[in-house]
């Protein structure tokens, strides 16, 4: 399910007059000299693509860090070290990342699968609590006799 805020598409820009889509060409043309105004036959989809310019750069980077893995430089997820985040703002951000894919994740999937009933009660640092209950535990969020429970435990020291 999408958020409003999200199904809502980026304005289209136009693209710079400097850049120009590079050219799909044969690798056939190995002896060749390149010439960077003529144009280029296209190639099927599974036949390899000769890059000209990647060739003449002689595979040299212009990243100061070749002392780490390639698999460092890569955007997305990467392992973090599981420890308290310092910072709130970080914080708040995890928590709500990690609730978001923990409740259809751990709860709605294990009842599912399972056949068990589940009752997953996550409170926030500010007090906020959230909770994903299947059918038979509903009562112990819904009525005020769970809601009493449930606020005891929290005041517990």
């Amino acid at each position: 399910m999408q958020h409003p805020e999200e199904s809502a598409s980026a304005p289209q820009t136009a693209p710079s007059p400097n850049l120009r889509k590079r050219q799909r060409t044969d690798a056939s043309n190995d002896g060749a000299h390149h010439n960077p105004g003529a144009p280029q036959a296209p190639v099927a989809g599974d036949a390899f693509i000769q890059d000209n310019d990647a060739a003449a750069s002689g595979g040299d980077d212009d990243d100061e860090d070749d002392d780490k893995p390639k698999s460092d430089k890569k955007a997305g997820r990467r392992k973090i070290k599981i420890e308290f985040i310092q910072d709130k703002s970080r914080r708040h951000i995890t928590f709500s990342k990690r609730k978001a894919g923990m409740y259809p994740r751990c709860a709605y999937e294990l009842s599912t699968l399972t056949g068990t009933q589940v009752l997953l009660l996550v409170v926030s640092e500010t007090g906020l609590v959230y909770t994903f209950t299947t059918a038979k535990l509903q009562p112990l969020v819904t009525q005020p006799e769970g809601k009493n429970l449930i606020q005891a435990c929290l005041n517990a020291p």
